[in-house]
């Protein structure tokens, strides 16, 4: 366990987040080692890298360790320590005093890279909203997310919403049979391509295939309420409804008709420019009511930016291009799958592009106090 003084000198500026990725149920990943720059990347079971997490992963099917989830840090000497460590050692310094008197030493959202492999699937599912998890998981959080599409593979689909009506006897019915196509028949097809981002309510019922590459930041939860297990999964019934009865799994989802036109202007998000400095741009990339979960803001930076020191502690991810972030801790490069995690006694810092072409970054920030 790293020493109380070698977790200070890591406040003094932002802090890299190291690998952290597991088995999972779906096979997949080779899209998800080629953005974090991993050497030989093909599909397996690690299909997930957990980035921002200070949850415990508990996979269906799968071992489950402690610590499993949790992001790692690197210390100045290079070894690895948790995140968590960092933060119940110093919870105002890295995550504010608000938000540290509300949730703890928690950074209150999950932050992860998913990539579907060829031939798998992620089952047709849902995640229960917060009031559900309280009352049956004991949580306070459900699992609202929002997708950024970073990769993708030819055939690439996804499944979002119910575009007729549904009811709960007949999905009952189709898994039972397990019959993914008369459930996938009844949604909404989508054909995501890179770049796009979708904002999804808990509840909603959806189903990514082959090919799909996300970076998803969601509550900070692991519900997953699967209409399918078996199979190709390492799981059963039982597990698919995280232990619960399915009358009550099912109270969770939304049965309601998508029209089309909510899926593609709201659910399907179009950028807002948030402000401008010189030739680069901000963007912010959710609805407003999202904040109550978390934020997400896209920067293209062709030359610099400077990000203000009063919004708090977020995750800085590098989509493409490479730069510097500098401030008064002096400068952290910064590449294409490399994260940051921003303490919020860092009072503002700025973006410099060193490459060729545009640099751009996500930062994803915590529910507002």
């Amino acid at each position: 366990m790293a020493s109380r003084g070698e977790l200070e000198k890591l406040l003094e500026g932002p802090i890299y987040l190291a690998p952290n990725t597991f088995l999972h149920f779906y096979k997949g990943g080779k899209l998800r080692a080629e953005f974090m720059g991993e050497e030989n990347p093909r599909d397996d079971y690690r299909s997930e890298e957990w980035i921002f997490s200070t949850n415990r992963a508990i996979t269906p099917g799968r071992d489950n360790p402690p610590d499993k989830g949790i992001s790692r840090i690197r210390l100045p000497s290079g070894d690895i320590a948790l995140l968590t460590d960092l933060l119940k050692a110093f919870p105002e310094e890295t995550l504010g005093k608000d938000h540290y008197e509300r949730f703890g030493a928690n950074v209150g959202i999950l932050l992860k890279v998913f990539d579907v492999g060829e031939g798998s699937h992620i089952p047709v599912h849902w995640h229960p909203p917060g009031e559900f998890a309280e009352r049956h998981l004991g949580s306070p959080f459900g699992k609202t997310e929002a997708w950024m599409v970073i990769g993708t593979r030819p055939g690439a689909k996804a499944w979002i919403g119910w575009k007729t009506q549904v009811d709960k006897e007949a999905f009952r019915r189709w898994m039972k049979a397990q019959d993914v196509e008369s459930m996938r028949s009844r949604m909404h097809e989508v054909t995501p391509k890179i770049d796009d981002v979708y904002f999804l309510m808990a509840g909603i019922v959806h189903s990514i295939g082959s090919g799909v590459c996300v970076l998803e930041l969601q509550e900070p939860t692991d519900w997953n309420i699967l209409a399918e297990w078996g199979g190709e999964f390492p799981f059963g019934e039982k597990e698919a409804a995280l232990g619960l009865e399915w009358d009550d799994a099912l109270e969770s989802a939304d049965f309601s008709v998508m029209p089309r036109d909510h899926l593609e202007n709201y659910i399907k998000r179009r950028p807002e420019p948030a402000r401008r400095e010189g030739e680069s741009i901000e963007y912010n990339l959710l609805p407003e009511e999202a904040r109550r979960y978390f934020w997400m803001t896209r920067s293209i930076v062709r030359d610099h930016i400077s990000m203000p020191g009063d919004r708090g502690f977020h995750c800085l991810v590098t989509l493409r291009g490479r730069g510097k972030l500098t401030g008064s801790f002096g400068e952290r490069p910064i590449e294409k799958g490399r994260s940051l995690f921003i303490p919020a006694i860092l009072k503002g810092y700025e973006i410099i592009n060193t490459g060729e072409t545009p640099l751009e970054v996500v930062s994803c920030y915590p529910p507002r106090p």
